[in-house]
């Protein structure tokens, strides 16, 4: 068996790389340069592989022939239409896909009752292909961003198991077991940290062995929040870190862990008094040192860059040189992986089409009950569309209420990225505001104003007919002028929101600070509930009525 040090070696690492591009990249760049014909075959695939499944024989997939049959005999779905037949896929039951799913994605679902996502053995091969490409693509644009270790920050792969007996978990745990051996074997934590169950126990640990790594050349994490949550840590308990960092004593944390997660510490972890020596003078000379200055090889940050994440971004490059390259990891689901960043500097998303097929509606069209869908070489640059999916696993034209931006293309393939949840919109007397204007809106007026906003939710009060923004900032600002840039900036995106603001049908529009740490309260209230933390994102734009975290409470001064 090669070793983890052998499996780390630039040379092994190079090679391995080499064979991505010979095999899985160069596949899927062909693929990009017919996305019409590529598709076409992909949907035909995927026909085939389920048309003895009981929806398939319900729409008789065995007879569809074209796209255009396709989308006539098969209606647009939500995970509840699916439901019923997603349950018996995991069921085995007699007449669907055989054999049973490996395991199941969990994210959680508009009712209440969590979605699971079907795993299969060529789920986790094409898993396995879109991780190397991805690792490829950076290899290749990122310098050194594999010459050390890398920081890769998971939920578990496993979180639980169903009632047959079979396993469920993340998204980013499948991927993370994906990863080939030449980059799995320079991650840094072991997988038994990310089965700790308390959320602060479980920082501490990650922080104190990536402070104990001097090497770390690369980041890895859905939500760029871990890793501002994780600076945060690093500086609240860097004591206790600095003593486990020089004697290898888990209690040297304050914690009290499991024999597995103590034991899955102390083996990925040597003492160093040296290490700990280095991090003391850098506390002296800096204060707080920053993340380039912890880690001095860090080259590239993979997290997502794109909607509510976007706001984020600005914080996370205040600790980091500009050597590092933040890069989009990709917009990816629990249902799919939809694309790959095969450009880290422009960040453009590369659809996935060689594994699933994809059709996309204008938010305008959908509104108006339009539901004719557009496929992957008709949509245009600049445009933006809700994005439909089909996929092996039993998702038939999917609708996932995520909307899409179309940013360019790559080769002859349209490249995208996410702008928002579809749900993330509000109307309160016809104006039809969305998410992404109201992020907007708030990032032009930090920048006029020259401030950092750390977090911020606007919602529309259906009984008052009123906004209010409520922001969390530590420093004090001139809220009116904050107010006025924001509201100023939001009728120009939106003239129906300006309009009836105006004329007072909107009756109010206002700005709350709140104290610092209510997000991150809101966080906890939303853990303690059973949502993942991988999975929790703020929608920035919702209902008043529809939020079970009390905002106002929190309000400063």
């Amino acid at each position: 068996m090669l070793s983890k040090r052998l499996y780390s070696s630039p040379l092994l690492t190079h090679l391995k790389m080499k064979l991505s591009q010979l095999r899985e990249v160069k596949s899927f760049l062909a693929s990009l340069d017919r996305p019409k014909q590529t598709q076409a075959a992909v949907l035909k695939r995927i026909l085939a592989l389920n048309e003895t499944s009981s929806f398939g024989r319900q729409h008789d997939f065995s007879s569809i022939a074209s796209e255009r049959d396709f989308r006539d005999r098969v209606p647009l779905h939500n995970y509840e239409d699916l439901r019923p037949y997603i349950e018996r896929q995991i069921e085995g039951g007699a007449g669907e896909r055989s054999p049973k799913p490996l395991l199941c994605l969990q994210t959680s679902g508009t009712t209440g009752k969590p979605k699971l996502i079907p795993v299969y053995r060529e789920t986790l091969r094409s898993y396995r292909r879109c991780q190397s490409i991805s690792s490829y693509a950076q290899y290749i644009s990122i310098k050194g961003i594999l010459s050390g270790s890398v920081l890769a920050i998971v939920s578990p792969r496993v979180e639980g198991r169903l009632e047959n007996g079979m396993p469920y978990g993340s998204m980013s745990g499948a991927i993370a077991q994906s990863l080939s051996k030449a980059v799995s074997s320079r991650g840094v934590l072991p997988e038994a940290i990310f089965e700790v169950p308390n959320y602060e126990d479980r920082y501490r640990l990650i922080a104190a062995l990536a402070l104990s790594d001097a090497n770390i050349s690369a980041f890895a994490s859905a939500n760029p929040s871990t890793f501002i949550r994780l600076g945060e840590v690093i500086w609240r308990h860097s004591e206790s870190l600095l003593r486990f960092i020089e004697t290898n004593d888990v209690a040297a944390l304050g914690l009290q862990l499991p024999h597995k997660e103590s034991s899955a510490v102390l083996s990925a972890h040597k003492p160093s008094r040296a290490r700990a020596a280095e991090l003391r003078e850098l506390i002296r000379r800096h204060g707080r040192p920053t993340f380039s200055q912890l880690w001095p090889n860090l080259r590239g940050v993979a997290t997502w860059t794109n909607g509510n994440c976007a706001l984020l971004i600005p914080a996370l490059k205040k600790e980091l040189s500009s050597e590092v390259c933040i890069t989009e990891m990709g917009y990816m689901a629990s249902e799919f992986w939809g694309t790959i960043t095969m450009d880290p500097g422009l960040n453009g998303g590369s659809l996935t089409i060689q594994d699933n097929f994809y059709e996309f509606i204008e938010p305008h069209a959908w509104d108006s009950g339009i539901r004719e869908t557009h496929l992957v070489s008709e949509i245009e640059e600049g445009k933006q569309y809700y994005i439909i999916v089909t996929t092996p696993e039993g998702l038939y034209r999917y609708f996932i209420n995520d909307i899409i931006e179309v940013t360019g293309s790559y080769r002859r393939t349209p490249t995208i990225k996410f702008v928002q949840k579809g749900k993330g919109v509000t109307s309160l007397t016809g104006e039809k505001l969305y998410e992404g204007q109201v992020i907007q809106a708030v990032q032009e007026a930090c920048l006029g104003s020259k401030i950092n906003i750390d977090h911020f939710v606007m919602l529309a009060d259906r009984q008052e007919m009123s906004y209010i923004l409520y922001i969390e900032c530590s420093y004090e600002i001139d809220i009116i002028n904050f107010a006025e840039d924001v509201y100023a900036h939001l009728g120009k995106f939106n003239v129906e929101f300006g309009a009836k603001l105006e004329s007072g049908r909107i009756r109010s529009a206002k700005v709350r600070r709140v104290a610092q740490g209510t997000f991150e309260s809101q966080k906890l209230m939303a853990i303690s509930f059973g949502q993942r933390e991988g999975q929790f994102k703020t929608i920035k734009l919702q209902y008043q009525d529809e939020v079970a975290f009390p905002f106002h409470e929190y309000v400063y001064g």
